[in-house]
């Protein structure tokens, strides 16, 4: 988290020195001569991604658990064949911690009535007293490798001053994903917007569904583990 927190302050501090941000492309080399002359067609991106190594850090949370609170944090890396299509993998770790809900149940106590566990008054020993814990099957650990297809550019245009440059991506591909049940093999798809500062940075917002089959209750179920992060990323030239 510090790591992150660094290299946004470290993006910000280089904006004044970032042409990017002040100015697109001249309009009046798309206009021509005549000012009030209509443009149809939106400028390409000011740089390329195509081949240019990404690296970067992101912190997040997976937003379905009951009776967990599970905060994500790690790294990606990854790379662009052409503008609109790539690859990345990322290494993600987790830190788990019980929810209000499930704090709230285990300061329950019953004595259990048909339970084996219950141990019959006058024998000289202590009954058995539990708490109803719900089951719970934690996630310690994620590693994806995904396909990334960015098909949708533009900018936006803030105050006719900054000029933010914006790629829509879906992605889609398999996991590695460390639970309390032992290691699961999940397929991935997700959705995300990348807001870039100039040719080099670029921030992240990322939604993510992973699809595994888990025991519940004894039984085998699908599970979709639906997981938000914030991020930062570097493109080397």
């Amino acid at each position: 988290m510090k790591i992150l927190i660094f290299s946004i302050v470290l993006v910000c501090f280089s904006l004044s020195s970032n042409h990017v941000w002040s100015m697109d492309l001249d309009p009046n080399e798309i206009r021509g001569k005549s000012s009030k002359e209509s443009v149809t067609v939106l400028q390409n991106r000011y740089f390329l991604k195509t081949l240019r190594p990404e690296a970067g850090l992101l912190v997040g949370a997976i937003l379905d658990e009951a009776y967990l609170e599970t905060r994500t944090f790690g790294a990606r890396s990854g790379l662009f064949f052409n503008e609109w299509l790539g690859f990345e993998i990322a290494m993600t770790r987790t830190s788990v911690t019980d929810s209000d809900d499930r704090r709230a149940l285990n300061k329950l106590k019953y004595k259990p009535l048909t339970s084996s566990d219950a141990i019959p008054p006058g024998d000289g020993t202590v009954e058995t007293v539990v708490s109803p814990d719900p089951e719970v099957n934690a996630i310690h650990g994620m590693t994806d490798v995904s396909a990334i297809a960015a098909p949708f550019y533009g900018k936006l245009n803030f105050i006719n001053r900054v000029i933010i440059y914006t790629d829509l991506y879906t992605a889609f591909g398999v996991s590695r994903v460390e639970t309390d049940q032992g290691e699961k093999l999940a397929y991935t798809i997700g959705a995300g917007e990348r807001f870039y500062v100039g040719k080099n940075w670029s921030f992240r917002i990322d939604f993510k569904d992973r699809i595994f089959n888990e025991s519940r209750a004894g039984t085998e179920s699908r599970k979709n583990s639906y997981a938000f992060d914030l991020g930062t990323s570097y493109f080397f030239n």
